[in-house]
């Protein structure tokens, strides 16, 4: 389908040269100087450029292109400023303007911006599968591990041999507490059964009893000693 572009300008030399300027192009010009007009006239043609002369007598170009960007079909507007109404950047920064040409200005210059201006998007790239990979590589390489978990004690751990509560006539124990062979032996069950990380869990726990333990016994043989 054709390109049209609409040209809002109230000077015919203006609007002859435009209509010459894309005579061979193959992009239709539709010319008014009723600005008023202007909006409703773009929306019947469908236009897809807007080319609009700032100096305008209500609404002015910067006025008709903030109304076409705020609008449901917003297209590319392009404002042409005299030589003696210089163009307001922030005026036309402000509306949306997609740039501006100051009169007089060159038809093939004219021609390439708004050429320019209608060109479609170029299509996104497809992600490339190689960077995609090194990406995921690297962000598996810089993620933290895991901290590990260790596992519960769901279970009491036995002693080999006889329980304490019924090994009491064994020599060396008492009622007092388990012997020292007793205790080591209890020591190296857990120390064997539990793994490393386990034992650094329950390290403050099963510590303090055993040496406490330890601790009775001794003194229960400086005493039997004496």
């Amino acid at each position: 389908m054709p390109k049209t572009i609409l040209l809002v300008d109230d000077s015919p030399t203006i609007r002859k040269i435009v209509e010459l300027t894309f005579s061979d192009s193959g992009i239709r010009v539709e010319s008014v100087d009723d600005p008023a007009s202007a909006l409703e006239r773009l929306d019947r043609i469908r236009a897809d450029l807007l080319l609009a002369d700032v100096a305008l007598s209500g609404p002015n170009g910067y006025e008709l292109c903030r109304a076409v960007k705020n609008s449901d079909r917003p297209v590319p507007v392009l404002l042409l400023a005299g030589t003696f109404e210089p163009i307001d950047a922030r005026l036309a920064d402000e509306a949306g303007a997609d740039g501006h040409l100051t009169k007089p200005f060159e038809s093939s210059h004219l021609l390439r911006r708004v050429e320019t201006l209608l060109e479609p998007p170029p299509p996104a790239a497809p992600p490339d599968p190689v960077e995609a990979a090194e990406t995921s590589e690297a962000d598996a390489t810089n993620r933290a591990p895991e901290p590990a978990v260790p596992p519960r004690v769901t279970s009491q751990v036995d002693p080999p041999g006889p329980r304490a509560e019924t090994a009491s006539s064994e020599p060396g124990e008492h009622a007092d507490g388990p012997s020292a062979e007793l205790v080591d032996a209890v020591a190296r069950a857990v120390v064997t059964k539990l793994s490393e990380g386990v034992l650094r869990e329950i390290a403050w726990q099963v510590v303090p009893e055993l040496a406490r333990t330890m601790i009775r016994e001794r003194i229960q043989e400086i005493e039997r000693e004496d």
